[in-house]
């Protein structure tokens, strides 16, 4: 493994419980955040953050100036400008090629939301509905055109190299699709049990709709258009080109070391090929290759959630209790 260096990109670290101000744009060592998940690179070298204890999209510039690009209004779900919309659970962004961003936002939404960046920025709803904080949180489960598709959580969100949004459905244990001509599908996972309930939680490999996953949280795609994703059982897997899912690494028991957690968040696709994954519960962030070699990164983390490669491969990784973007950087081999 490479020699690191981890350095402070963005946000106080330390708790901002107890009263103290949680949110707060400017310079990246003043800036407050609340909660960091997901996080995604634009074309000008700008980070864009899913801040979800502030109901926010923030942006951190080249600079280290942080700005809000949309939201921060209270939870809620309102579209519209951007100064005044509403989000309930943002987890994770994803920008396509026209530079639009867009949203999971999750529980209490279950919704894929759309920024219109520049002077008209404007928030819409992409996919998804349902009502807002029903008994059970709203969502379900639905293909179909956008506006009558359903989700459960969406949880991560990445584009492939056809400009299809790949959305991670964390409740509803499915990898969904949403084309650019706005149809929603399910690309893998039984989307529906014999009784009709959508709950249908496993492990097993095999051809598209006869795998199952378990709570998939955090999702990537190689550039040959392989999908990779996290599960809530500690293992990551993989659906190939032809739709096969198969398991890269599942650690069956629970012990710190060599090991994988049950709580694993984002995962990326490293310049050097390799996958990177936040484990919040060992607060580290693992390299794993695709023979299922893992390696730890970075140890000692307190929340590790959401991850990003930068233009020169460095990595970035959102810190869920200290509330700050931390930077890792390779220095040497």
């Amino acid at each position: 493994m490479q020699g690191i260096e981890v350095t402070h990109f963005a946000g106080l670290p330390g708790s901002k419980m107890g009263g103290v101000p949680k949110f707060r744009d400017g310079p990246s060592n003043q800036v407050l955040f609340y909660q960091p998940r997901g996080m995604a690179v634009d074309a000008s070298g700008n980070v864009l953050v899913a801040d979800t204890g502030n109901q926010a999209i923030r942006s951190v510039a080249p600079d280290g100036t942080v700005t809000t690009i949309a939201g921060g209004n209270g939870k809620g779900v309102r579209d519209g400008p951007c100064k005044t919309a509403k989000f309930a659970t943002p987890l994770d962004v994803a920008i396509a090629d026209d530079g639009s961003i867009y949203v999971a936002d999750a529980w209490g939404a279950n919704r894929i939301r759309r920024i219109t960046p520049g002077s008209d920025c404007r928030v819409t709803t992409v996919a998804g509905g349902g009502a807002y904080f029903s008994e059970n949180g709203g969502g379900g489960f639905r293909d179909g055109p956008a506006a009558d598709a359903r989700f459960r959580s969406p949880s991560a969100l990445t584009f492939d190299r056809e400009g299809n949004l790949i959305i991670a459905d964390n409740i509803n244990n499915l990898i969904r699709r949403l084309s650019p001509d706005g149809q929603v599908t399910t690309i893998a996972g039984l989307p529906v049990n014999a009784d009709g309930s959508i709950w249908n939680p496993g492990s097993t490999d095999g051809p598209r709709q006869s795998a199952l996953f378990a709570l998939p949280e955090g999702i990537a795609v190689d550039t040959e258009g392989n999908i990779f994703f996290t599960e809530a059982n500690s293992a990551i897997r993989m659906i190939d080109q032809t739709g096969f899912v198969s398991t890269v690494l599942k650690t069956t028991e629970r012990r710190h070391g060599g090991e994988l957690s049950p709580f694993l968040r984002e995962i990326v696709v490293g310049k050097d090929g390799a996958l990177y994954v936040a484990d919040m519960d060992y607060g580290r962030v693992v390299r794993i290759t695709r023979d299922g070699t893992l390696s730890i990164v970075i140890d000692g983390l307190s929340g590790p959630q959401g991850l990003a490669v930068m233009p020169d491969g460095a990595l970035l990784v959102s810190d869920l209790h200290d509330n700050s973007i931390h930077k890792i950087t390779f220095t040497g081999h």
